[in-house]
């Protein structure tokens, strides 16, 4: 019986739209691909995530890798903040199965700045029973690692959590771990499939 469930946040229940950004800065087509990879797709980006770098510090090392462009990465990084924001929709769910008295809890890869600005803007983060993030611990979905910390943290079930991502590589680890899942694709899909395959909503 499924009595927690467990989110990503982004691009689950906050938007993570980087292309936009990149899209609304610069206007050479080449140079926001090039710019998009370099940044968002460099392994400092992944050090954010892990939490073994600062913001400043990725600035800082990608300038240096880059030096024809340093002016453009702190610009990405000055403002790629902004595009987080609620997908309502998801966060209705969240709303709904807390009056439902389901535990609430988060597993996701995200960096420290990202969680500081999230965390002081969005209360419905207050919600959730845990939060397990990438950046604290130091673990990144699909490791092992930071699923264990969710379920030893909290003391869960794993068969009793239904872990809800937009990543196929990480359901497949939450799976590994024995919890239930679902991929999310969409709002509309994520509330379809939370009744037809486990009949979670009235």
């Amino acid at each position: 019986m499924i009595t927690n469930i467990v989110f990503d946040l982004g691009r689950v229940l906050v938007s993570f739209e980087p292309h936009e950004l990149v899209h609304k800065l610069f206007t050479d087509p080449d140079e926001r691909e090039v710019l998009h990879r370099i940044v968002f797709q460099s392994p400092e980006w992944l050090m954010l995530d892990r939490g073994v770098i600062t913001q400043d510090q990725a600035v800082e090392r990608l300038s240096n890798q880059h030096p024809d462009r340093a002016p453009q990465i702190r610009m990405i990084l000055d403002n790629w903040l902004s595009i987080l924001a609620p997908i309502e929709p998801s966060v209705e769910l969240v709303r709904l199965f807390k009056e439902r008295e389901f535990g609430l809890y988060v597993i996701s890869n995200f960096h420290r700045a990202a969680f500081d600005y999230i965390s002081a803007r969005y209360d419905w983060l207050q919600l959730f029973d845990g939060l397990v993030i990438s950046c604290e611990t130091h673990t990144l979905k699909p490791e092992p690692a930071i699923y264990e910390t969710l379920l030893h943290t909290y003391n869960l079930n794993p068969n009793e959590c239904l872990f809800i991502d937009d990543t196929p590589a990480n359901i497949e680890g939450a799976r590994q771990m024995g919890m239930h899942t679902l991929l999310y694709v969409s709002p509309d899909q994520l509330r379809r499939d939370l009744e037809a395959q486990y009949q979670l909503l009235p």
